[in-house]
């Protein structure tokens, strides 16, 4: 039977087209090795509307309708809640997290230099020598040894040249297989492999990344929490002060309708709730702000600010004791923080990186020498060869093995690549140990930060203690009329700084703790060496403010 080239071209085409798309879904790789599935693309819901202002704490605390993730509407709000949230809600910490996604992806990426590859080539000539030519060869690539095989489909039909006589194949056209073995470059390194592996390696410091953004929004979060609670315990304080000041306005009005003082009295007075009310409400704004800030860490089941209410404060907050740090335990911390925090794993990871980077760039110093080896196995009516008779008269099997040398004389784009490598892993070495000395140096400001406010406190609370004992004692004085109205307002006011001092040292002990936490590398609410137990403990309140007196005649 006599196939015309341009007939059997066509239909071969198709044919070994479609035979090699389908050998190209094999992949080298184990049956479900690195498998993910895929990554469903985050709805982001309409903007919630803005939450309103809460509104100051009363005398008489109602419980709230404010909606709440987590306990009753009418208990104080807890920090672990807030921390709860941040994990569960927080739209930055979920974009931080996408970054395991990303790499993941950069991975696969690099797993995909593997996959088979099928190219195809057809060449339809007319003239004087007609003929037709198609082949088709699937590439794999592996990564052992940076060997790669290969097998193929060759036809050839129709006239060729004497000069070309290689072209032309059997009928059923010439099955071909091969490999490739690097015996120096690329043998225990090439661009592929080099390229997985810095994958795999980014791949895994997602994790540290995640940590220490983990670590910084918890940080942030329980500040912003305890600054809340300090601005309404300031309030508290104003609060107090206004009401004081209303009280004995109305004792004053009283005794100035018996004529008992003059009206200079009501009127300073009078001056005096107006400055406090002023201070309330500044006291107020500042409330109003902590719990805005708030809200940014504090979200509800679907993801949306929950502007804490006023009712959720701790009554207790300013008679708290919080825990005595033991600087005694510095060094135990120190060394806790260089095996905890996350930026070490990450340059040591970096460091693996690099070293696979110096290894690939050393790897470009040797001479490429390749070998290969090939077999063909013409299929269909043989061709004859030019000189062959008898046995030799077709040309049906033949196998080829050989080598291919490259190598560039002066090597400087080798050399100049292995210099940038170990200069790059140089210039990390030095950057890590900077690392670990500035986390040395964090842990030491932390420790001292927990200590000196810490003996703050206790100044603070001493002071408070001596303030009020003042108050008590101008008190007596003025109703003995000992003592003028002025005096026992500045007194008062003494007392009410003192105590609002305590308010503001608690707040930024309780910082100075947030912040310790995150510098040893803790995500809960378990402390180190330093500071093992992070709650306060409650004590019996300090005398509160004495009520307002009436002078004696």
């Amino acid at each position: 039977m006599t196939v015309r080239p341009r007939t059997a071209w066509r239909f071969a085409c198709g044919g070994v087209v479609l035979a090699g798309l389908g050998c190209a879904t094999q992949s080298p790789l184990p049956p479900g090795a690195f498998v993910r599935g895929p990554v469903e693309v985050p709805q982001i819901p309409a903007p919630a509307p803005p939450p309103h202002l809460p509104e100051p704490p009363a005398a008489d605390p109602k419980p709230g309708a404010a909606l709440r993730p987590g306990s009753a509407q009418d208990a104080p709000l807890a920090l672990r809640e807030v921390l709860s949230s941040v994990e569960a809600a927080f739209p930055l910490l979920y974009a931080v997290e996408q970054e395991r996604q990303i790499t993941a992806g950069q991975r696969l990426s690099a797993e995909g230099q593997f996959d088979p590859v099928v190219r195809s080539r057809g060449v339809d000539q007319t003239g004087s020598f007609a003929n037709g030519v198609l082949d088709t060869v699937v590439e794999q690539a592996t990564p052992f040894g940076g060997a790669s095989a290969f097998a193929g489909w060759r036809l050839g039909i129709g006239n060729f040249p004497v000069y070309y006589g290689e072209r032309k194949t059997g009928e059923g056209g010439e099955y071909r297989t091969g490999v490739v073995v690097p015996l120096l470059q690329n043998r225990d390194i090439d661009v592929r492999r080099a390229r997985l592996l810095a994958a795999q390696i980014t791949e895994k410091a997602a994790d540290p990344i995640v940590r220490r953004a983990r670590l910084d929004y918890f940080r942030a979060a329980a500040q912003a929490y305890w600054v809340w609670q300090a601005a309404g315990a300031q309030y508290l304080v104003t609060q107090d002060l206004v009401r004081l000041a209303r009280e004995r306005q109305a004792l004053l009005d009283e005794r100035r309708k018996q004529g008992l003082v003059g009206e200079s009295v009501p009127v300073l007075n009078q001056r005096l709730i107006a400055g406090r009310e002023e201070a309330r409400l500044g006291a107020e704004r500042q409330l109003q702000q902590a719990a805005v800030r708030l809200s940014l860490y504090l979200r509800d089941s679907a993801g949306n600010p929950v502007v804490p209410s006023s009712e959720w404060l701790l009554p207790t907050f300013g008679d708290a004791t919080p825990p005595r740090p033991d600087i005694g335990q510095l060094e135990a911390d120190v060394a806790a923080a260089l095996v905890q925090r996350p930026e070490l794993v990450r340059f040591q990871l970096e460091k693996e990186r690099r070293a696979v980077e110096l290894k690939l760039a050393t790897n470009q110093l040797a001479p490429v020498l390749n070998a290969y080896a090939q077999v063909a196995q013409d299929v269909g009516a043989g061709k004859k060869t030019l000189t062959g008779t008898g046995s030799f008269a077709f040309d049906r099997t033949t196998s080829e093995v050989g080598a291919t040398f490259e190598m560039p004389l002066p090597f400087r784009n080798a050399r100049g690549l292995s210099l940038t490598a170990r200069a790059q892993l140089a210039q990390l070495l030095a950057q890590e140990r900077y690392a670990r000395d500035e986390i040395t140096s964090q842990v030491q400001d932390a420790v001292s930060e927990l200590v000196q406010t810490y003996l703050r406190i206790e100044k603070a609370r001493e002071e408070l203690r001596l303030a009020v004992r003042v108050l008590e004692l101008d008190t007596e004085s003025f109703r003995a009329r000992q003592t003028s109205l002025v005096d026992l307002n500045l007194q008062e006011i003494a007392a009410a700084e003192a105590r609002a001092k305590v308010v503001n040292v608690l707040g930024a002990y309780q910082a100075a703790v947030a912040n310790y936490r995150a510098v040893i590398g803790i995500e809960a609410a378990a402390g180190g060496a330093v500071l093992p137990r992070t709650e306060p403990e409650p004590v019996p309140p300090v005398k509160p403010m004495p009520p307002p007196v009436e002078p004696k005649p």
